[in-house]
């Protein structure tokens, strides 16, 4: 996950690097003063961790000889990767992420869970190419949706890719330009001939010609109900 994560940044034109003993991943965008610090746990890590101890880390990044700016006092926020065996609903754990990710202090904090396999397959797939671009192809695909309705705890690429998305808000929704087949056209489709006709009449209802033969529309509702009785064939009483 280390790997993706970077690449994100990199091609989200962040400055990145490692530090705390290159166990974490320092991302930066000063001209926006956007910053992110990456941490990489396994779920047992999370289920044993205390959140506040998470706080810890703005102190080291304020302690840094290197790398530090002042803007970070105020947006540095903390993207957690969790590495989970599987993707099986665990209730302990997501009280815990709750607890992670509601601590108001010191910075925003967002938990990502994972499973390795889900990664290696991102990985595999996207090779040297655009890591964004696959992305926006995966959470696009109307098939890779579907499934994940389906089966929202398989660990499947669009399950990983839609949660990224939603965990690290630097990334930009590109939605897929499809051109929507007129309404008028698919009612029109699916009406018999007969139903086509009947709509026409109905439409034609509200339409009267005035003394110049100028179409117009019925000019109340009374004379609309009785022209649609009459239409219906009910008797009006005189």
């Amino acid at each position: 996950m280390r790997k993706l994560i970077e690449r994100l940044f990199l091609e989200n034109n962040y400055t990145v690097r490692p530090i705390l003993n290159d166990s974490s991943l320092l991302a930066s965008d000063t001209a926006k003063s956007n910053y992110y610090l990456s941490i990489f746990l396994t779920e047992a890590d999370v289920q044993d961790l205390i959140v506040g101890s998470l706080n810890e880390h703005f102190d080291a990044i304020k302690g840094l000889d290197e790398g530090y700016e002042p803007q970070m006092d105020k947006n540095l926020s903390m993207l957690i990767c969790v590495k989970r065996s599987s993707l099986n609903n665990n209730s302990t754990l997501n009280k815990q992420i709750f607890d992670i990710e509601e601590d108001p202090y010191f910075f925003k904090k967002y938990v990502l869970t994972y499973t390795e396999s889900q990664e290696e397959l991102i990985l595999r797939n996207v090779k040297d190419t655009s890591v964004m671009t696959y992305l926006h192809t995966i959470l696009n695909s109307e098939d890779a949706f579907q499934t994940h309705k389906k089966f929202p705890y398989h660990e499947t690429e669009y399950n990983l890719v839609s949660k990224l998305f939603i965990k690290l808000p630097i990334l930009n929704l590109t939605i897929r330009n499809e051109e929507l087949p007129s309404l008028k056209v698919t009612i029109n489709n699916l009406l018999t001939p007969d139903l086509l006709q009947f709509r026409d009449d109905l439409l034609n209802l509200n339409k009267i010609e005035d003394a110049d033969g100028e179409t117009e529309e019925v000019p109340d509702e009374d004379t609309l109900r009785k022209r649609l009785l009459e239409y219906v064939g009910v008797k009006l009483n005189d």
